[in-house]
């Protein structure tokens, strides 16, 4: 095999496989930025994380839950309160622990879901 066969050879391969690749690069979506965050994602909100190990987060630090009950306690009536449990936790303890969450605190707590994730029925 000569080495003008050999370079023709990989000519074609290299442009064959571009002419692959190209479609499959303009079919991935480009990541948009949003200048602002959404409402549902302002400071003004309290996000309450609960893990299947039973640790509670607020806003993303770690809290035990008599720290969590002295929070929602001093909580400003009119600041919403989202809470937003693992998808791993039974519905029951959900229940449990939305109920628990409301008694404690002075506004409303409000059950928030993470949008555009669908579980399998």
């Amino acid at each position: 095999m000569s080495i003008a066969f050999q370079c023709l050879l990989m000519m074609v391969l290299l442009v064959s496989g571009s002419v692959a690749f190209f479609p499959l690069q303009l079919l991935q979506p480009e990541p948009r930025r949003s200048a602002t965050l959404p409402s549902g994602l302002q400071r003004s909100s309290l996000w309450i994380v609960e893990n299947p190990k039973g640790q509670w987060f607020v806003n993303g630090a770690p809290h035990t839950l008599q720290d969590l009950q002295g929070l929602l306690q001093r909580a400003r009536p009119q600041s919403t309160i989202r809470y937003l449990p693992s998808d791993a936790l039974p519905l029951e303890r959900v229940t449990r622990s939305l109920q628990k969450l409301r008694s404690l605190a002075p506004g409303s707590v409000v059950l928030d879901l993470v949008p555009g994730v669908h579980h399998p029925r």
